[in-house]
């Protein structure tokens, strides 16, 4: 005898859950669409019934969830998971070198009595940098929901800052700069579900982005006798500006992920910082005439970084576990 054909609201309801992970939907799609039809009652096909809204977010979340690691989860998603986090851990703790330096910098330049710059008077910089370097610190000491809270309103506030630049802004490095302040935040989010392993990093660590950024920031305000030493001086320092160490640091790791063996999460973690950090630099790499000390550097670096992606990228994708298969149950 043949099994009457599913109604419309479950096909609807199997076409939802068709964003699961195929092994985890054959082993618990019939539970639950069982559960959702019984929460909706008995709805006729004449009625064009939906699955509800919040019905659809619980299915989103759970299948973030599992392919990043969470319960029920194979190998192969717990690797996606631990890089996901990774590159959350990274692009925040980039941001906060920047928030430090951004912090830092007017204070240094009011205290060698010279002009803020335009737009300093305005709140909303700080504001964020501020809370890129408390999301950043919240989650190094394992308190993902605070980090996320105020990644979430840092995030917002720099995308904001970043859409309202110059139109020359616009053109060339508001879009790598929208990722750089995005990607972070989106990857906290996925990355640190409820059933993700807490883990609180040492204070050493949270402190190296302090450590970075306030000699950047700090050495141009410096009382140096205004000679040629002094002026190489400050040219050569223009060099170590926390986004120029970021990117070096993540060209050495990655070269040292390659070297030693490193997880495959990690090499596609560095892969992905390495990749943000190129869009960030590209900008600042296209050749002006008479500011070689600038882009020259910075096209050096770009090269660099993409020489490195590549094999990143392909042994850490060869290196993941397989896939878990689905397994079916015998035929009726």
């Amino acid at each position: 005898m043949t099994e009457p054909d599913p109604v419309l609201l479950e096909r609807r309801y199997r076409f939802v859950l068709r964003i699961l992970p195929g092994p985890y939907r054959v082993e618990r799609e019939d539970e639950m669409v069982a559960a959702f039809m019984e929460m909706s009652g008995e709805v006729p096909d004449e009625r064009n019934p939906r699955p509800r809204w919040d019905e659809v977010a619980s299915v989103v979340a759970l299948a973030v969830r599992v392919r990043l690691g969470g319960a029920g989860a194979g190998p192969r998603s717990v690797a996606w998971g631990e890089a996901v986090r990774l590159v959350a851990l990274l692009g925040l703790g980039f941001q906060a070198m920047l928030g430090v330096h951004g912090l830092v910098w007017p204070a240094a330049s009011a205290a060698a009595h010279l002009p803020a710059p335009a737009g300093a008077t305005s709140p909303f910089p700080a504001v964020a940098d501020a809370l890129w370097v408390v999301a950043f610190a919240a989650v190094m000491r394992g308190f993902a929901g605070p980090a996320k809270v105020a990644a979430v309103v840092a995030g917002a506030v720099s995308l904001l800052l970043i859409g309202a630049g110059p139109a020359v802004q616009l053109s060339w490095a508001a879009p790598p700069a929208a990722l750089v302040a995005s990607v972070p935040v989106l990857a906290l989010l996925a990355g640190f579900h409820t059933e993700a392993p807490a883990t609180v990093r040492p204070w050493r660590l949270l402190l190296l982005p302090v450590a970075v950024a306030l000699p950047s920031a700090l050495l141009p305000w410096a009382p140096l006798p205004w000679t040629s030493a002094s002026e190489a001086l400050l040219a050569l320092w223009s060099l170590f500006y926390p986004e120029t160490f970021a990117t070096v640091a993540c060209a050495a790791a990655g070269v040292a992920a390659l070297r030693r063996g490193a997880a495959p999460s990690v090499r596609l973690a560095l892969a992905a910082a390495g990749t943000l950090l190129l869009a960030w630099r590209l900008p600042m790499a296209w050749p002006v005439p008479g500011a070689e000390m600038v882009w020259g550097p910075a096209a050096v670096l770009c090269g660099v970084l993409a020489v490195v992606i590549v094999p990143l990228v392909v042994t850490g994708t060869r290196l993941l576990p397989p896939a878990r298969r689905a397994k079916r149950g015998p035929a009726a």
